[in-house]
């Protein structure tokens, strides 16, 4: 049994019990110790290292993690871990940053020592099947996400707002060590019951995980994965918890093949909150930059289109905004312009100059030209630090009362 993080309350109030705290690990361990013979394993996730009114640093909050799970393969100097099951090897992978994030705080940072020691796990291991569980998937995984939380603010995939050299050596590693067949995730707090919940790509199955709590369902139904191996193929299924125990068949995979077969059918319902489009060629509007004239298109929130810059990055245009996506993947990356509500957007010069302008207006007053950024990147980083966001509201604070003071006195 593997919990893939994010334990203690929803809401954090900064009292013991929220998510991050030494009380949150002590309630997870004892809950997890209640199943009776069962031995389990435990990664972080973001919220847990959040424990910010308790513990001065990431180290602190993680030390306090590792040892409040003296039955799991965790030691007490690392939050990550290996376990070999007879043919097969397990790997745990813990996030390491949040009051040190250089973007988002929620983002599922894996350090570079645990990178390397994946990497190496991976590689000196090519006759075991080796099954990844980490608290957000990697990018290039093809598993629903997110757009206006998790996207927006840089956090869907492990080391998404950082180096996306980094972020992609995760899909590299399946892609190259083709004895990786399975990849757990959860971080999305969505159900199983999407198409795009079970995503295949080299040979190796992604998926994404659901959650207990009542009160942390994005979308209102509570789940679990269970996994059963009959020789060559490992069976996935779905304990629907808002169903009284359900137990649904989800797929067969086959960890040869890495064929997926006997897909149960999907009754998505109203997703659309949900939804991070993938754009294809047959979408009737891609365009490469070789030999191509400017693009003129108007009513954006009603047209589908991306564009290979002339600087390698991508672009495209969906849903009334304006994203970009990862050149060798193509996952989203994130939003460039948030709201395309009347306005025309233009990519002209061959790929490398993107304009935007209010609809039917030639006036050059109302040309915004999207630069990119230092790194050459389009999109933004909408959420910053939590611990910076703290520090400038508590100043804000002070400011008000120290204003409001000076009212008083006159």
């Amino acid at each position: 049994m593997v919990s893939l993080g994010d334990l203690g309350r929803k809401d954090i109030r900064n009292l013991p019990g929220d998510a991050g705290s030494s009380l949150s690990f002590e309630m997870a361990r004892d809950f997890l110790e209640g199943f009776d013979k069962v031995p389990y394993n435990v990664i972080t996730g973001n919220h847990d290292l959040e424990g910010m009114f308790e513990f001065q640093t990431d180290d602190d909050n993680i030390k306090s993690f590792t040892s409040h799970f003296p039955s799991s393969s965790l030691s007490p100097s690392k939050p990550y871990w290996s376990l070999k099951k007879g043919s097969t090897l397990l790997i745990g992978l813990s996030t390491t940053r949040f009051r040190s994030a250089l973007h988002s705080s929620h983002e599922v940072y894996i350090d570079s020592t645990q990178l390397e020691w994946f990497t190496s796990l991976v590689s000196e291991n090519l006759d075991k099947r080796v099954i990844v569980f980490s608290h957000a998937p990697p990018l290039g995984s093809g598993l629903r996400l997110l757009q206006d939380v998790h996207l927006k603010n840089g956090c869907a995939f492990l080391n998404h707002s950082g180096d996306l050299k980094t972020a992609r050596r995760f899909i590299e590693v399946v892609d190259t060590f083709k004895n990786v067949k399975a990849w757990f995730s959860g971080h999305y707090h969505l159900s199983h019951d999407f198409e795009d919940s079970l995503s295949e790509r080299g040979g190796c199955l992604f998926v994404q995980c659901g959650v207990m709590g009542g009160k942390s369902t994005r979308d209102g139904k509570r789940q679990t994965r269970i996994c059963s191996f009959e020789g060559e193929v490992m069976t996935v299924w779905t304990v629907n918890h808002h169903e009284d125990g359900e137990l649904v068949k989800d797929c067969d995979f086959n960890l040869e093949t890495g064929e997926i077969s006997n897909r149960r059918d999907f009754d998505e319902g109203d997703g659309d909150f949900v939804r991070t489009y993938v754009p294809e060629e047959e979408d009737g509007c891609y365009s490469k930059v070789e030999g191509t004239e400017s693009t003129i298109l108007d009513n954006a929130k009603d047209r589908v289109c991306w564009w290979h810059m002339s600087c390698g990055r991508v672009l495209g245009m969906h849903d009334n905004k304006l994203l970009e996506y990862d050149e060798k993947t193509l996952s989203p990356l994130g939003i460039v312009v948030e709201d395309l509500e009347g306005k025309e957007v233009i990519v002209a010069d061959e790929g490398s100059v993107v304009i935007l302008r209010e609809e039917g207006c030639n006036d050059l007053s109302s040309l915004h030209v999207v630069q990119p950024n230092a790194d050459g990147s389009y999109w933004k980083r909408f959420q910053g630090n939590k611990l910076r966001r703290m520090e400038e509201k508590k100043r804000i604070d002070i400011a008000r009362r120290i204003v409001e003071d000076m009212g008083s006195a006159k």
